[in-house]
């Protein structure tokens, strides 16, 4: 079931098509990850799906209601921005107790979900916290009111590396539990986390799709092997009609071919055949990086 779906969803500033005729879909509980350069329209997109902003034309579903026509499913969803602000001289608890007063939630969340963020028994006040730590804090807050969708603009933006790898395993620790929109422009965060991924440029939605199936729509189809004599391999494989091109590197023979699954059978009874002792064989796919590049550029 998908929990996010947008038709024809667009909003244009004067001449300027920041989102156009955008058609998501985005299945319950999976890490959606949404892609672009910046400007290509990924915060338009959010403040769209917040009610933020009315959209020129087109309208979204999101958990069985039209956007256009109320704002009861934002009970639903929790969002953090690309920078979000606190009250300094609060503590974790105590902003938090504050937030929960003005959404009328139970507090008994208040301790579970700094637990969840690992900041139960931070006792400093926020104006002393890493910006890291501060992220953490934002999520916190948009899980308070125990929302169905949570969706995080940025949220491993200007952080280091240790900053970054706390919110993604925080984040990849939601998977199931949550339905998550991801925005950013880290590649290597959308592949380490997400399920699912969009991609957008100067508006438009080019890709959206599971990441493992774009992975072998855009296979090279190359296979990697290590063997302990390249040389007669490679003799060998130049008489195969479903070989297409053999290349060395410094992990071993590149093998592009025609069938990957013939190839996948073939090349190890070849070797066998051959008398060649055999110690890797991978079948290379595209990083997420080569895919964007490729769709984008």
């Amino acid at each position: 079931m998908n929990v996010i779906e947008t038709f024809n969803l667009s909003k244009y500033f004067k001449d300027k098509r920041a989102v156009d005729d955008l058609n998501l879909e985005i299945p319950e509980g999976v890490i959606f990850g949404y892609l672009g350069p910046n400007g290509a329209g990924k915060t338009t997109t959010i403040k769209l799906l917040l009610n933020l902003i009315k959209p020129t034309k087109g309208y979204a579903i999101i958990l069985g209601e039209n956007i256009t026509k109320n704002k009861n499913y934002l009970k639903k969803v929790g969002f953090l921005p690309d920078v979000p602000s606190f009250y300094n001289f609060f503590t974790a608890h105590e902003y938090l107790d504050t937030i929960a007063d003005i959404l009328g939630v139970n507090k008994v969340r208040i301790d579970e979900v700094l637990e969840i963020v690992e900041l139960k028994n931070e006792k400093r006040r926020i104006g002393t916290f890493s910006r890291g730590m501060k992220q953490r804090l934002g999520i916190a807050q948009a899980l308070l009111s125990d929302p169905e969708i949570l969706i995080l603009d940025e949220p491993t933006s200007a952080l280091d590396p240790q900053g970054r790898r706390e919110i993604l395993d925080l984040v990849s620790s939601l998977k199931g539990e949550k339905t998550i929109f991801f925005s950013t422009h880290i590649l290597s965060d959308v592949e380490r986390v997400c399920d699912r991924v969009g991609i957008i440029k100067e508006g438009k939605l080019i890709l959206n799709d599971d990441i493992e199936k774009l992975k072998k729509t855009f296979s090279k189809r190359v296979i990697l092997v290590g063997v302990n004599e390249k040389y007669k391999l490679i003799e060998r494989l130049k008489k195969e009609d479903w070989v297409e091109e053999i290349s060395l590197s410094t992990d071993g023979l590149k093998i592009k071919v025609k069938d990957i699954e013939k190839a996948g059978k073939l090349i190890p009874q070849i070797i066998s055949e051959e008398n060649i002792s055999l110690y890797r064989f991978e079948l290379l796919e595209p990083t997420l990086e080569e895919i964007f590049l490729e769709v984008v550029l």
